[in-house]
């Protein structure tokens, strides 16, 4: 019994560490995070894959 909870503790405790590290250092969510992020740069700014990207028209 003993080890079937202590597995159980350490696959929740592997999960939530896995997910943590892929989804935890993202910049943003949508485009109006970027523009609040970068207000200063003239270029516009998108949300792609949790990252904000500038280009130019």
């Amino acid at each position: 019994m003993a080890k079937i909870i202590k597995f159980l503790y350490n696959t929740i405790l592997f999960v939530c560490l896995f997910l943590h590290v892929t989804y935890g250092d993202r910049e943003c969510v949508t485009s109006a995070d970027c523009q609040k992020k970068y207000h200063g740069n003239q270029h516009l700014s998108k949300c792609r894959y949790g990252h904000c990207v500038s280009y130019t028209k």
